[in-house]
């Protein structure tokens, strides 16, 4: 991940127990978690491409960390793309 972005693509939950509750938009969330502490992540949920240092991104600190966020993107799956200066160990999860 050092200084390239990695994206992930993740099927969402459906809180309702079918496909058409995604017409109107539950919102669902999504967990980051920074394993190893190694570096700082940082991470949108829209779609977006997130730069090191960026605005408009989320971060989790260089230390082990996680952070939970609502989902910004649209439709029944969640798009997460993630950059870190380093290497960190990271894991991602839809909620």
């Amino acid at each position: 991940m050092a200084n390239t972005v990695t994206t992930l693509t993740l099927d969402l939950p459906d809180p309702v127990g079918n496909v058409a509750s995604f017409e109107t938009p539950p919102k669902a969330r999504v967990g980051v978690i920074n394993l190893s502490g190694a570096a700082e992540v940082y991470f949108t949920t829209d779609g977006s491409t997130p730069t090191v240092g960026g605005d408009g991104c989320h971060v989790l600190p260089a230390v082990v960390s996680a952070l939970e966020v609502y989902d910004g993107t649209p439709g029944p799956t969640s798009v997460v793309k993630l950059i870190s200066a380093g290497t960190p160990r990271v894991s991602v999860r839809a909620t």
